[in-house]
């Protein structure tokens, strides 16, 4: 007699151990599924906000330059009508300065390179000749423009806006200039230094040559930005947008950015994500905490409970473990299962005594299948429709007849004719789905039970079984194709499920009679004369 070892956990541990372990993944899931919705949010909200206020400095510095551009122009206008008068110049560069527009410096410059007038005098380059391969050079400002970042005579990191000094008969006479110093005080730094930024957010510009034109570090203005960041590569190539990206220093950065097309410049928003983030994880932390007192009041009242809950699964397990005896159902419908599950497990314990699990485990024997395909023989098909009939399962049926087999036998022989046989029975189990129960009735004739499908799928694998078998080289040098009759059987049909295979061979003779190799179902014969 065999000894069983005594487990070393009970049933009601086990119930208490699954219930604490389910209501604490309950808690770790929704807190962490929280967390994540949050977090996505948080960081969408952000990145918007980026894009929406790089996309709102880029139009306020669009706008900035275009108005440098039309004061600059006006201004031009004015010299020239004053014939270039020394005083003018003077009067009109100081004007320009004095106004506002954000320049550091206004010069004019004339033809032959040479600086006529400069505000602030200070600067004390007034009569000084610039260079022709100087930015400021007079050959290149004959139209309105924007330079790139260059230094300055006096040594300052700077852009120069420009507007070209033409009479009336196109006569070149010089061009007006406004500088705007890229690491003072001026009108870019004065545009994005006014805005309050707070929570390690900062912005900077670049322009076409990936060159800082601004940022909040100001000894980084005027270097090149030499390595592959997203955000920079495509506001640079004329889009805005947001992104994730990891900046320079390695920093998960949330970044916002937008183009200004006047210029090809591209302005960048960016917070670091973990600042982005940082309220968010004291916030969960929190309800952590605090979710802590329900889960605790409900883990007492688990404690309580499993003894109660855990008793009919234990009666139930008890009978199990005793075997099978023949009061063994009295048994198990003795034991009171008040709930659910432990009345599902008390059903699915008596079907499983009864005879569907006993036949539906027989048509696996030796004793039910075909020695030559392996398929189920004529016994186990009795079975398979004893069953179906009992669980009232509803199914469908696939009747297949090899065409001409008789004369594959005569000219090839019979051994031949059972390897064919062997594979349509191989074609059959290809085509199957999981669960299909496949048989050989015997002959050259097969057939297939589909459990819970309708006729129009049964049919449209018959055809696929069909078509497969009429292309493939079962028989080199001929084809071998095959009949196929389809029927199907429900519990309001009829209660003898030997119905469906009469219907399945009707059709089947059905196909044979008009002309083989295809595919009848017992539904088309409805309202057709027999024959």
């Amino acid at each position: 007699m065999q000894i069983r070892k005594p487990s070393r956990i009970t049933l009601r541990q086990l119930v208490l151990i699954l219930s604490i372990g389910s209501v604490l993944t309950m808690l770790v899931a929704g807190i962490a599924g929280a967390y994540r919705i949050q977090r996505d949010q948080l960081m969408e909200d952000t990145l918007a906000a980026n894009q929406a206020f790089a996309e709102k400095l880029a139009a306020s510095t669009s706008d900035l330059l275009s108005q440098a551009q039309q004061d600059l122009a006006y201004s031009a206008e004015r010299i020239v009508q004053s014939g270039m008068n020394p005083a003018m110049l003077q009067s009109e560069v100081e004007r320009l300065r004095a106004q506002g527009t954000g320049f550091n410096a206004v010069s004019i410059t004339g033809s032959q390179g040479v600086i006529l007038a400069i505000a602030p005098a200070a600067l004390n380059v007034r009569g000084r000749r610039v260079d022709r391969s100087d930015p400021r050079s007079a050959l290149r400002h004959q139209t309105p423009m924007i330079s790139s970042p260059f230094t300055s005579i006096l040594g300052n990191l700077s852009i120069l806006i420009s507007h070209p000094l033409y009479t009336a008969k196109d006569q070149y006479l010089g061009y007006l200039a406004g500088t705007v110093y890229l690491k003072s005080d001026g009108g870019l730094s004065r545009l994005i230094g006014r805005h309050y930024f707070r929570n390690d957010t900062y912005v900077y510009v670049v322009d076409a040559t990936h060159r800082l034109l601004y940022h909040p570090q100001a000894n980084r203005i005027g270097t090149e930005v030499n390595y592959d960041n997203p955000a920079i590569n495509a506001v640079l190539q004329g889009r805005s947008g947001a992104l994730r990206i990891t900046n320079s220093q390695g920093i998960d950065m949330l970044a916002g950015f937008a183009y200004v097309p006047s210029t090809q410049w591209g302005i960048v928003v960016q917070r670091p994500t973990q600042v982005t983030l940082a309220r968010l994880d004291a916030l969960m932390h929190r309800a952590l905490w605090l979710s802590l007192i329900p889960v605790g009041l409900l883990l007492a009242l688990l404690w309580f409970l499993a003894s109660w809950v855990s008793r009919p699964l234990g009666e139930l397990a008890l009978v199990v473990q005793d075997g099978y005896e023949d009061n063994m159902a009295r048994r198990i419908q003795s034991i009171r299962c008040w709930y659910f599950e432990a009345q599902r497990l008390q059903r699915a314990l008596l079907e499983s005594l009864g005879a569907v699990g006993a036949q539906l485990d027989q048509l696996h024997d030796e004793a039910y299948q075909d020695p030559l395909t392996g398929l189920g023989n004529r016994r186990g098909l009795n079975l398979a429709l004893q069953t179906f009939q009992t669980l009232e399962q509803p199914f469908a049926v696939i009747t297949l007849d090899i065409d001409f087999f008789k004369h594959i036998n005569d000219t090839y022989g019979h051994d031949t004719g059972d390897q064919v046989i062997r594979q349509i029975g191989q074609w059959m189990r290809n085509q199957a789905r999981e669960g299909d129960t496949l048989f050989r009735m015997g002959g050259e004739e097969f057939l297939t039970i589909l459990p819970g499908a309708r006729q129009d799928i049964a049919a449209n694998m018959a055809e696929r079984l069909r078509a497969g078998i009429e292309q493939a080289t079962i028989l080199p040098g001929e084809t071998v194709t095959v009949s196929i009759g389809v029927a199907s059987w429900t519990p309001e049909d009829a209660a003898d499920t030997t119905q469906v295979l009469k219907a399945a061979d009707q059709a089947l003779y059905r196909a044979k009679q008009t002309g083989r190799n295809r595919v009848v179902q017992s539904d088309d014969l409805i309202g057709m004369p027999e024959t």
